[in-house]
C-alpha cells in the first residue's frame, strides 16, 4: 500500500468511528480526535460535526398505553483538533462534548413523567413512589432534564521507530465541566402551614389530615446549575507497521469526578392550591375553595422569595466514566484495511441524580435514577482504496447496552456505518458519514429501582458526520 493509500482509508476508518462512538452506550457524545497524531506532516487540523437523531418514546407509563412522542433530542457534537510535531514527537489540543443528554417528557401524559415524592433525599424507589407513602408533604413531576459537559485536552505521542514498526506512547490532561438545567413541577404541601396559621387554618389541617389528604401548591421549578473545570488524563500505547498499514492503539481515560454542583432555581405559582391523596386531586365540593383561599398566603410567600432570589438549586455529586478504547487496522488486500474497535464504560457508576431545591421554606427533590451496568461497545468493518483521492468504509457495530431496570433508554443497540474520504490536495481532505441503528425493547419497574413502571419498543437511530482535514 502506498502512504497516500493508508491515509486517505484512514481517514474513512476515522469518520465511520466518529458516528460510532457518538452512539456508545450512556451519555457519551464526543471522544477527542487524537487520530490527529499520527496525521503526516508537521501540522494538522481537524474540525467537523456529528449529528445525532435518536428516536426513543415511551410505549406505556404505569400501564397507560398512548403516542406520547420521543423523549430523546436531537444533537450536534463539535469537534476540533490541532496538532504540531513531526516522526519522533507529535502533539494536541482538541476539543469536544464528552458527555451530554436532553430528554423532553411534554408529550407523557399530563405533560411530563408521573408524580415522585420529592419530601426526601432518599434515592430509594421504595421512598419516592407517592402510593407508597402517602403521607409526602410534597410531590413532583419532570418534565425535561439537560446537561453536558465540554472538554478541553492535550495529548501528545512520543515514538521510536526501528525495522520492526513504530512504538509510541500516548498521554495527556484535559479539563471537564459539568452543566445542568431541569424543569419540573412541583406540589408543596401545606397542611403544616395551615395548622401554624390559626385556629381557622388549624382547623382546616385537621380535616384534611383525618381524610388523609394533603394540600398542595402547584408550581414550576427550573433549576440551572453547573460546577466548574476538573482535570482528567488519558494514557495509551500505539504500534505501526507500515508496509501492511497496521495501526494498532489502545487508550484509557481516566474518570472525572464533579462536586460542588451548584446554581439558582425559579420557582412560579401555577395555580391554587388543591387537596390530593397520593398525587392524585380530590374534588371535595365547597372545601376546595377554602382549601385554594387557604393557599393563597403560601402562594404569595413563594413569589416573594423567587423574587429576592431565594430559591437555591444544587446536584448531587456527579462521575463522568472512566473508559477504555482499542482500534486496530490493518492491510488484508491491496488497498483494502480491516477495522475494528472496541470499547468499555464504567457506567455502572452512574446510580442515581437528586437535584435539590433549597429556600426558606426548606428543601425538595426530585431524583432521576439509573443504575446502570457498564457498556460494552465493539465494531468491525473494511475500508477500500478507490483512488489516491478517494476511499471508503463501511463497518457493523454492536452496543450491549446499560438500562437495568431502573431507566429504560439505553437497550441494545445494533448498527451500520459507512464513510467516504476525498482528498482534494495534498493537504486538504473532506470525509463525510452516516449511520443507522436499531436499538431493542425494553422495560423498567418499581421492582427494579423505577419510581414508575415503563415499557419501549423497538427502535431507530440515525446519525451523520462532516470533516474537514489540513495538513502541512
Amino acid at each position: 500500500m502506498t502512504r497516500t493509500t493508508k491515509t486517505i482509508i484512514g481517514g474513512a476508518l476515522a469518520t465511520t468511528l466518529l458516528a460510532s462512538s457518538a452512539l456508545a452506550a450512556g451519555f457519551q457524545r464526543g471522544s477527542p480526535e487524537t487520530d490527529v497524531l499520527f496525521a503526516p506532516g508537521t501540522v494538522s487540523i481537524h474540525t467537523g460535526y456529528t449529528y445525532v437523531n435518536p428516536e426513543r418514546g415511551f410505549e406505556t407509563i404505569n400501564g397507560q398505553s398512548g403516542n406520547f412522542g420521543d423523549y430523546t433530542q436531537k444533537y450536534l457534537i463539535p469537534s476540533l483538533a490541532i496538532a504540531f510535531g513531526g516522526e519522533p514527537f507529535s502533539c494536541a489540543a482538541h476539543y469536544t462534548e464528552s458527555f451530554a443528554a436532553e430528554a423532553d417528557y411534554s408529550g407523557a401524559p399530563g405533560g411530563s413523567l408521573p408524580f415522585q415524592v420529592s419530601s426526601t433525599q432518599s434515592t430509594r424507589a421504595a421512598d419516592r413512589v407517592p402510593t407508597l407513602n402517602p403521607g409526602a408533604t410534597a410531590l413532583s413531576r419532570t418534565q425535561r432534564i439537560e446537561f453536558d459537559s465540554n472538554e478541553f485536552g492535550t495529548t501528545c505521542r512520543v515514538s521510536y521507530t526501528s525495522d520492526a514498526g513504530r512504538f509510541s506512547v500516548l498521554g495527556g490532561l484535559f479539563l471537564e465541566d459539568f452543566n445542568f438545567q431541569g424543569t419540573s413541577f412541583g406540589f408543596t404541601g401545606l397542611n403544616n402551614q395551615f395548622a401554624a396559621s390559626g385556629p381557622a387554618g388549624a382547623g382546616l389541617a385537621r380535616s384534611l389530615n383525618a381524610a388523609g389528604l394533603q394540600a398542595f401548591l402547584p408550581t414550576q421549578v427550573d433549576s440551572d446549575v453547573s460546577s466548574g473545570y476538573s482535570t482528567g488524563y488519558r494514557i495509551g500505547l500505539a504500534y505501526e507497521y507500515p508496509d501492511i498499514a497496521l495501526r494498532a492503539q489502545v487508550m484509557y481515560r481516566s474518570e472525572v469526578d464533579h462536586d460542588d454542583i451548584v446554581g439558582t432555581a425559579n420557582v412560579a405559582v401555577l395555580g391554587n392550591a388543591f387537596a390530593a391523596r397520593g398525587g392524585q386531586e380530590v374534588a371535595l365540593g365547597q372545601l376546595s375553595n377554602v382549601v385554594a383561599g387557604a393557599g393563597l398566603t403560601a402562594a404569595s410567600a413563594v413569589g416573594q422569595l423567587n423574587s429576592a432570589g431565594a430559591f437555591k438549586s444544587s446536584l448531587s455529586d456527579v462521575t463522568s466514566p472512566q473508559y477504555l478504547d482499542i482500534k486496530l487496522q490493518t492491510g488484508i488486500a491491496e488497498d483494502t484495511l480491516l477495522l475494528a474497535s472496541f470499547r468499555w464504560t464504567d457506567w455502572s457508576t452512574n446510580n442515581a441524580v437528586v437535584n435539590t431545591i433549597s429556600s426558606p421554606l426548606g428543601q425538595t427533590s426530585s431524583y432521576q435514577p439509573y443504575f446502570w451496568d457498564d457498556g460494552y461497545t465493539a465494531s468491525l468493518g473494511l475500508g477500500r482504496a478507490f483512488t489516491d483521492r478517494v476511499s471508503g468504509a463501511v463497518s457493523v457495530g454492536y452496543d450491549s447496552g446499560v438500562s437495568s431496570g431502573a431507566e429504560t433508554t439505553y437497550t441494545d443497540l445494533y448498527t451500520l456505518s459507512a464513510g467516504m474520504s476525498l482528498k482534494g490536495s495534498e493537504w486538504a481532505e473532506l470525509r463525510f458519514g452516516g449511520l443507522i441503528g436499531y436499538w431493542t425493547d425494553g422495560s423498567q419497574s418499581i421492582g427494579e429501582g423505577a419510581y414508575f413502571n415503563g415499557t419501549v419498543g423497538d427502535d431507530v437511530v440515525y446519525a451523520g458526520n462532516a470533516s474537514l482535514k489540513f495538513t502541512w
